[in-house]
């Protein structure tokens, strides 16, 4: 088993786990507009989307074309709510203001999904509650979901 210390060492060691075998792949794609194109290629070669939404930013432009181009391509996302730990300790946000952040992102996330709906997907609308939400700090190396 690897020692946490640096994420470039961790990259090539694979993770041993019990249960089902499952062969996941991470692509990260970039953020930026001018690599839309390269998220499309992305998509079109992976069975689901990690879209991940910063806690204190919420939904951004890209990360509706991120989410657009995922529900064309017939891609349920999955949404991470990212960067909690800044929230919490730089910022020093409130439990309730807190809350109210991860409802507002989780919502603005829907109506984008609402928007560009394809009825092929089935229901789409992502929800803590379903798993299809988890909260995260990628910076600390910790996520969960409340399911």
């Amino acid at each position: 088993y690897a020692h946490m210390a640096d994420e470039e060492d961790l990259k090539d060691i694979p993770q041993k786990v019990e249960g089902n075998d499952f062969l996941i792949n991470l692509i990260d794609s970039p953020g930026h507009v001018d690599f839309s194109s390269e998220v499309t290629a992305a998509l079109r070669v992976t069975d689901g989307a990690l879209v991940v939404v910063d806690c204190v930013e919420g939904v951004c432009v890209q990360t509706e074309t991120v989410l657009r181009q995922a529900l064309g391509e017939r891609i349920k996302p999955v949404v991470i709510i990212n960067k909690v730990d800044r929230a919490l300790l730089e910022l020093q946000v409130s439990k309730e203001d807190l809350y109210q952040s991860f409802s507002r992102t989780i919502e603005s996330v829907n109506v984008v999904i609402s928007t560009y709906y394809d009825k092929a997907l089935g229901d789409v609308q992502v929800q803590p509650f379903q798993g299809t939400v988890a909260f995260g700090s990628g910076l600390h190396g910790w996520g969960f979901t409340v399911r």
